[in-house]
């Protein structure tokens, strides 16, 4: 992992503080549900990158004959029972 993750303290900070409000969490709740969010938070945040990562190398990859826009839908059926071999 060449770049590190920066989460801006006073954005999760304010979001969670919503988000705690709506759900009415408990205040002696507040530091294992803020962990909570954050594993949410980290896990969704790695999940979406790795899909990136994966769409990119498989649908956007120069080396790719047929660009996503021009494949037939037997192609894209084609290519995404391969990523499921994985």
């Amino acid at each position: 992992m060449a770049d590190r993750l920066f989460i801006d303290p006073t954005t999760f900070a304010h979001n969670f503080a919503t988000a705690a409000t709506e759900a009415g969490i408990d205040t002696k709740q507040v530091t294992q549900e803020a962990k909570k969010y954050l594993l949410s938070y980290l896990t969704a945040y790695y999940l979406v990158n790795d899909f990136n990562q994966i769409e990119k190398q498989n649908f956007q990859a120069p080396e790719s004959t047929v660009k996503f826009k021009d494949m037939s839908f037997e192609q894209l059926l084609d290519r995404v029972s391969k990523l499921n071999k994985y």
